[in-house]
């Protein structure tokens, strides 16, 4: 049941009812049922039952990601308000669903349903950042940043409705792209991004050209996976599409204001 929080004198709808149920120890099956793990991925079911020796430590999350839902500043706010000046108005509807049963690493994503966008935060993944030692405010900051960068993008850029395999690709360096940028850290503009284009970004781009030229359907169907799934750098489109952006952060906004073939003609040349 989403129920309405108050942020900046503005709205957004949140469920948390599949994290309630873990928490008050209710039968497992009660959660599987959701909509959600039937579409994480195309065609499949994905659940995995949570742990019930972490309901403490989600517990705590749970209230940490309220508080920053009812205060949430986007990381690197000026380009983020930029690129996006109506967001205050785009997450004022924004349906945001708290669970737990989601295999790893689905943490955070936006997943379509009844044609309505959904941001969904799974919190058990949440604890396996903190036993890691992340900071888990940050963390939570930087993962709304980054999913409501997608919602945002959606708008003006929406998602392709075909099984057009370059399609797809083209859209996804070009989304996760803005998404994983705004979200790395605040004040980017700040930030040496030389090492790690240095270390990253030709073996990104290397793969993605390699997968646009892919015409075998099975292959196509792990490139799509691996686009922007698996270890943060092995990314390929991601890290293509972040690294060429922190390259050309005086260019940002009219990067995404040509459109995905214009940024897409510009990776091609790299």
């Amino acid at each position: 049941m989403f129920y309405k929080v108050i942020q900046g004198g503005l709205s957004m709808l949140v469920d948390d009812n599949i994290v309630l149920k873990y928490l008050s120890g209710e039968n497992v099956d009660m959660i599987s049922k959701h909509w959600v793990f039937q579409n994480i991925e195309k065609d499949k079911y994905l659940f995995e039952v949570p742990d019930a020796a972490k309901k403490d430590e989600v517990n705590k999350i749970l209230i940490s990601i309220k508080k920053m839902l009812l205060e949430f500043t986007p990381l690197n706010e000026e380009i983020y308000s930029t690129l996006y000046p109506q967001w205050q108005l785009i997450i004022k509807d924004m349906n945001v669903l708290l669970l737990v049963g989601c295999p790893k690493p689905y943490d955070a994503m936006v997943i379509e349903n009844g044609g309505k966008e959904y941001v969904i935060f799974d919190l058990i993944r949440f604890c396996d950042y903190s036993l890691q030692g992340y900071d888990i405010e940050m963390l939570i900051r930087q993962l709304i940043t980054h999913e409501t960068a997608h919602l945002c993008l959606h708008r003006k850029y929406p998602v392709p409705i075909s099984d057009n395999f370059l399609e797809q690709l083209k859209y996804t360096t070009f989304d996760e792209g803005f998404a994983h940028l705004l979200a790395f850290k605040d004040n980017i503009r700040q930030f040496d991004f030389s090492t790690i284009i240095k270390e990253h970004y030709n073996q990104a781009i290397i793969k993605l050209h390699e997968a646009m030229k892919e015409d075998d359907c099975e292959k196509q169907k792990v490139l799509l996976e691996q686009s922007n799934s698996g270890p943060y750098w092995d990314k390929f489109a991601a890290i293509s599409g972040k690294l060429f952006l922190a390259s050309h952060l005086e260019d940002i906004q009219k990067i995404y204001n040509g459109g995905i073939d214009n940024f897409i003609s510009c990776l091609e040349n790299k």
